[in-house]
């Protein structure tokens, strides 16, 4: 069942954690193999679309933001590429064979803003008035940058690209603190502010 090129079928039992230690090295190396074959679009379904992203991440960061920076149908950035301000349920939009475009707000693909917000821009709640913040830069992106507003408050992390690496922003809300992870770096535990690394 693992030796196959379709995705969601590789993806599922790794993001689930089903599969013992040899089958998991197995899988990865498979998803990664049928995204080759697939030239990087996205072809997991409704179901593992929303997780593709968190398994490539464990498997090889840069492969999350290959998937995530593919521009062709089926792909997040083809959807902006065409002109869309929403996310489709159809990824070709108006121009669907289908003769409709469904939904303008589309929950499945739209899951991929966690994963800007969790990963890319490392916000995660992590108890009450307590958050992680551990971005993981990567890709061709020079900036990247989010913003929650949580019951506690604003919080916003934020990266750029500098000529002597990665520079960090970090701000949390009053009455918070919060554990920053750095790529390479310990990790500092901050109160509320707005931090600069």
């Amino acid at each position: 069942l693992l030796d196959t090129d379709r995705q969601a079928q590789l993806v599922r039992p790794l993001a689930f954690q089903l599969l013992d230690e040899a089958q998991t090295e197995y899988a990865q190396k498979r998803l990664l193999t049928a995204l080759e074959h697939f030239s990087w679009c996205v072809g997991t379904g409704f179901l593992s679309t929303p997780l593709i992203l968190d398994v490539l991440t464990e498997i090889d960061l840069e492969s999350a933001y290959r998937l995530l920076e593919n521009e062709e149908i089926p792909g997040w950035l083809s959807m902006p590429k065409n002109g869309a301000t929403t996310i489709w349920e159809a990824w070709e939009g108006p121009n669907s064979k289908s003769g409709g475009i469904g939904s303008l707000n589309h929950y499945s693909k739209g899951a991929v803003v966690a994963w800007l917000f969790d990963t890319m821009c490392g916000i995660r709640v992590d108890g009450e008035n307590h958050f992680v913040i551990a971005p993981h830069p990567g890709g061709h992106f020079t900036h990247a940058k989010a913003v929650y507003d949580s019951v506690y408050g604003r919080v916003e992390s934020g990266w750029e690209k500098t000529p002597n690496g990665w520079k960090y922003t970090v701000t949390i809300p009053a009455n918070c603190t919060a554990a920053v992870c750095l790529p390479g770096k310990e990790t500092v535990t901050v109160e509320s502010g707005t931090y600069t690394f």
